[in-house]
């Protein structure tokens, strides 16, 4: 027997009379191929190895081999002949392997489900950096473009993301994929470069943002980012950035509020020193992507993930801004946690106007027509009887409400314009007449402002300074001031808004034309927060001197009165000072739910102006008429103390008279008497 062993090529070949059968199989590794020659006649048994070439087409990185076995008969000679081909591996096709199933990453094809929670298992048993980063990066790869379903056992939660991350400390690791990038990083700087945040372009990748290319975050390409101001930084020894591409599993996190999220997330974490750390000021990059495009109207929020509600909030981020050039949406936030672009169905605009809406133009109208029907009283009442009509320091209240009525007749005005020339739920560009009327209403109001601060002032020298008494006329001089630095304001507001870039003024289609939420603080809020901190600061002040004096009382009676006329002072002075209107700024800070609630305070405490109108007069001319009852009483005693006077001096004066005659006859008769004696 001989023994034969060589190397044959690729390709066997076998005579016509031949019978060949095949039978593929399946194998995970490279196997031995033999061929095994049996030749009856020559007793001969040759062993040959064969190479072969195979292909790999398996989504799970198997290898094909093929096993042929030849047998032939001829001239009574049997020969079988058997091969084994070896298996040659080669790079799975990535394109192939990327499905809901399987997904491609470190050059291998990997069975999503199963990699989801091995990468947990490995999580939850690690501590190391590197390997929470590798896990973090296998899972959020087995997340995108899944439509395996979400259980405990291969589902993190954002809280738990967001948790490993937190105790991540290494200070330079990068661990960057197709589907996420993260980076844990000093925070200290080296050759006067700092990393400040992380950026990612969607089928691309991501990329570390220092001080050096921070202006990279500036290309269109760019689908999310997120970069902590220099400042922010103080104090912070590590920064660590998660940004999740396509975060699939999390799209409908939020169960309670349906925010249904638009972008992709971004986690950021820090490790330092919280006592002297500064004020986080983080500004947020996002790009609706393609596959959470909203196929409705929609609004978008800034949010941040609350992990103590489960719910997306905006509370601490700005309104976002969207960029025309860059097609995407910009916003800062003043802390770090998980932040994302959420959209809600846009609540559709129709010509009907909402309760708040009826009720604010109702209250305004009976405001204004209970302040004319108390000036036509005070007219008719100064023609009828003019004793009885008021004087000027009894209107001095009232003058505040006039500037209230002026305001709130052009506001009316105001939102009718809007209502009836607003052409579609789309326009978002004041036409004329619109802002012309708004800076009519906002210098009004300035101006408002400006004389209840006035008035406040005013009562301040009348109760708490005392003497000398002020003069009507340096009333006059401050509301006179008041009228140009309303005008100065609202000059420059209106010179602002002739820039379009800056993007002071915006139509709410069917509402009203105003200040945008960005400059509203500047242009209200501000202003009026200060006017109502002197007021409420003027009424305390008074308040804590009229009480003084109500204490200072030396009889149970003289308390009483004085008790009466500090609550009559202090009420006039509460509702002529503007205070309800203190609900006013919080409006522009406050979330939708809390703003809604708090405006209806605010038009309940302000369209009822016509009410306090009202109280107001009936309270100044009871007073009137009270002092006219004393003044009259006053007149009547005296006219009584005279005649009382005048009827004893006459009573006097007969008196006296009699008493003289009386003289005149006794002394007559004396002489009378004597002379007969003579």
């Amino acid at each position: 027997m001989v023994q034969i062993t060589t190397d044959t090529s690729p390709t066997i070949t076998t005579s016509s009379g031949f019978s060949v059968s095949s039978d593929t199989a399946e194998t995970g590794t490279d196997t031995a191929s033999t061929a095994t020659i049996d030749t009856s006649s020559s007793r001969a048994e040759t062993t040959t190895d064969t190479s072969s070439t195979t292909t790999t087409t398996s989504s799970s990185s198997t290898t094909k081999t093929s096993s042929e076995t030849i047998s032939s008969t001829s001239s009574g000679e049997s020969t079988t002949l058997s091969t084994t081909t070896p298996p040659m591996t080669t790079t799975p096709d990535p394109s192939f392997c990327k499905n809901t199933s399987h997904f491609f990453q470190s050059g291998q094809c990997r069975e999503r489900n199963t990699t989801r929670e091995n990468t947990i298992n490995t999580l939850q048993n690690t501590t190391n950096s590197s390997v929470i980063a590798e896990q973090l990066s296998l899972y959020i790869g087995a997340l995108t473009d899944s439509n395996v379903s979400s259980t405990s056992q291969n589902t993190l939660t954002l809280d738990e993301i967001d948790g490993y991350l937190t105790i991540m400390n290494s200070t330079d690791l990068t661990k960057e994929t197709t589907d996420s990038i993260l980076v844990a990083t000093s925070a200290e700087e080296e050759n006067s470069i700092i990393v400040v945040g992380a950026s990612f372009t969607t089928g691309v990748g991501g990329n570390v943002i220092n001080s050096s290319n921070i202006n990279s975050v500036h290309k269109p390409n760019v689908s999310a980012a997120a970069i902590l101001s220099k400042q922010s930084l103080i104090g912070v020894r590590s920064l660590n950035v998660l940004i999740i591409d396509k975060p699939t599993t999390y799209i409908n996190v939020d169960n309670t509020t349906n925010k249904t999220l638009a972008s992709s997330i971004i986690m950021v974490t820090w490790r330092g020193n919280n006592a002297t750390r500064p004020p986080i000021d983080i500004s947020l990059y996002f790009k609706v992507l393609s596959d959470f495009e909203p196929k409705v109207p929609a609004d978008y929020f800034c949010s941040f993930y609350d992990t103590s509600n489960h719910i997306w909030n905006e509370s601490g981020c700005t309104k976002p801004a969207y960029d025309e050039q860059f097609k995407r949406y910009e916003c800062r936030c003043n802390h770090t946690t998980t932040f994302a672009l959420i959209w809600l169905p846009k609540v559709p605009l129709t010509r009907y106007l909402n309760s708040q809406d009826i009720a604010s133009l109702v209250f305004q109208s009976i405001s204004i027509c209970c302040f004319i029907a108390t000036i036509i009283h005070a007219i008719v009442i100064r023609f009828r009887d003019p004793i009885m009509s008021l004087q000027t320091y009894d209107l001095l209240p009232l003058m505040s409400y006039a500037a209230t009525m002026i305001v709130f007749i052009f506001f009316i005005a105001l939102a009718m314009t809007t209502y009836a020339k607003t052409s579609s739920e789309d326009q978002t560009s004041c036409f004329l007449s619109s802002s012309v009327l708004m800076f009519f209403v906002y210098f009004f109001l300035i101006f408002m402002f400006c004389t209840k601060t006035s008035v406040a002032y005013f009562n301040y020298l009348r109760f708490v300074r005392l003497f000398p008494a002020p003069s009507y006329r340096r009333l006059f001089i401050m509301i006179l001031i008041s009228f140009f630095i309303s005008i100065i304001w609202v000059s420059v507001a209106a010179g602002l808004n002739s820039n379009p870039s800056y993007n002071i003024t915006q139509l709410y289609p069917y509402k009203l034309c105003w200040f945008t939420r960005d400059v509203i603080y500047y242009f209200l809020t501000i202003p009026v927060g200060v006017f109502l901190f002197l007021n409420i600061l003027i009424f305390i002040l008074v308040a804590h001197r009229i009480i003084e004096h109500v204490r200072n009382a030396t009889s149970p009676h003289q308390s009483y009165e004085r008790m009466k006329r500090c609550v009559i002072i202090l009420l006039l002075s509460s509702v002529t000072q503007g205070i309800g209107w203190l609900f006013g700024p919080f409006l522009t800070i406050v979330d939708e739910k809390a703003g809604n609630i708090l405006g209806w305070f605010f038009i309940i405490f302000n369209g009822l102006e016509g009410l306090w109108i009202i109280l107001l007069y009936l309270i100044i001319r009871s007073q009137h008429m009270d002092e006219q009852k004393r003044s009259r009483a006053a007149t009547e005693l005296t006219k009584s103390t005279t005649v009382s006077s005048g009827k004893r001096k006459n009573r006097y004066r007969d008196n006296m008279g009699y008493s003289t005659v009386k003289q005149n006859q006794i002394i007559d008769q004396t002489w009378k008497n004597r002379s007969r004696m003579v």
